[in-house]
């Protein structure tokens, strides 16, 4: 109901009384103009009048994108083997999540934090078609989602439209695992279609000098045809059920079967191989890896910059998480997030039975015995205490802020 959740259910502990990084508040307190002006100090060779137009491009069904557990904006801090630094997207989605580890930006009002943006642009812009006869609002979620968030979210929508609304789990993921298709003036977009349509647009802007810069992506690979294809890859990639819940960083996936797999040796894709699966054919994906091992890209090397090395002098994988809505005045950032892998980046690919990737590039906090419980101590809180050791800076937030907003334009076109 409107007016009676504890802002302590709608975040985690720790950023509860947390004060947001100088940078990243200096981030958020730019507009678009300013941002496009830095963009092109940083990239020269842009169409300005081009990015202004994608900055102010109202999507017809892709409202939002955040980082969410089966769809998402994630960024890795990658170098090339030439020490060219950027920010790889890997994937975006529609999953409006994040809110749950972000300090608030407004002293004033830590109630509701991002979620009652993402409420007052992309929902309500969205809710004024709606026939209001239909009934009461709801939050409807499963297992991935993260509860937190879903208690944000429905009461920032309860405040906005002084309605009660409900909080709807669905329990049965097996269930619900399924293509979906147009339902009810609904849309929900397959995974696949995600690197065909970055291909797309990139054709698209190529005479404007901007670009979507991802992983390198092979759509309907047979089985019998993944060998070839990660060798191609040197090796190292990451295949991927063609409409499953296809994110990199997603640990818990492999316990239930639906599909993403790290391969950095023999064994691992022999197990692959070896195991029946459901379908056909698969996306690959390169492996951005560490240093010395790492995949091909673009035919340029990549690797993880990772975190600022801690006093053990290690350094872990680390994710950059980009949200953003759209209403009829274009796009706003809404919120950031980062998170660690488990374990820190080896020196060399180690070469035992105890090796396991997802440790090391998995950034998901969502532990390895189920859905329900959060790792939170991998969550790097965006404020003045912890920001400093994912080693971004203000220009990389608005190149992922571009680039999430590319991403989006391109599946919704």
């Amino acid at each position: 109901y409107p007016g009676d959740v504890n802002p302590e259910f709608c975040v985690i502990s720790k950023a509860l009384s947390a004060t947001v990084h100088p940078i990243v508040s200096s981030f958020f307190s730019l507009e678009n103009d300013r941002i496009i002006t830095r963009y092109k100090n940083l990239n020269p060779q842009i169409d300005v009048n081009v990015l202004r137009n994608c900055l102010e491009y109202e999507p017809k069904f892709f409202k939002w994108a955040g980082d969410y557990f089966d769809l998402s904006s994630d960024f890795f801090n990658v170098i090339n083997s030439n020490g060219k630094r950027q920010m790889l997207i890997i994937e975006s989605g529609s999953g409006p999540a994040g809110q749950c580890s972000m300090p608030s930006l407004d002293i004033n009002n830590k109630r509701h934090n991002g979620y009652k943006l993402v409420i007052q642009t992309a929902f309500k812009h969205a809710l004024k078609d709606a026939d209001s006869s239909l009934g009461e609002l709801a939050v409807v979620c499963d297992m991935a989602c993260d509860e937190i968030e879903a208690t944000g979210y429905a009461a920032a929508i309860a405040e906005e439209t002084k309605e009660r609304v409900w909080i709807v789990m669905l329990y049965d993921v097996a269930k619900y695992d399924q293509l979906f298709k147009w339902e009810n003036k609904v849309m929900y977009i397959k995974d696949q279609d995600e690197a065909k349509s970055f291909e797309i647009f990139n054709t698209e802007l190529s005479e404007s000098g901007l670009a979507i810069r991802f992983p390198k992506t092979v759509c309907n690979i047979s089985k019998c045809e993944i060998p070839s294809c990660i060798e191609k890859m040197g090796g190292h990639a990451v295949i991927k059920a063609p409409y499953g819940c296809c994110g990199l960083i997603i640990f818990y996936l492999q316990k239930l079967g639906q599909g993403i797999y790290i391969i950095t040796n023999s064994e691992e894709l022999k197990e692959f191989l070896d195991t029946n699966h459901h379908y056909e054919k698969f996306v690959i994906q390169s492996l951005v890896g560490s240093a010395l091992w790492s995949t091909e890209s673009c035919s340029e090397k990549l690797y993880h910059i990772g975190t600022m090395p801690n006093f053990h002098n290690q350094t872990f994988v680390n994710d950059l998480r980009m949200m953003v809505s759209a209403d009829d005045t274009g796009f706003h950032p809404v919120n950031i997030s980062s998170r660690r892998a488990s374990k820190p980046q080896p020196i060399y690919q180690p070469n035992d039975s105890n090796w396991n990737p997802w440790k090391v590039f998995g950034t998901n906090v969502t532990d390895s015995s189920g859905m329900e419980e959060h790792e939170y101590e991998r969550v790097i809180t965006i404020d003045q205490k912890e920001f400093d050791t994912t080693g971004f800076g203000i220009d990389d937030l608005i190149d992922a802020y571009v680039q999430t907003v590319l991403s989006v334009i391109a599946i919704d076109k």
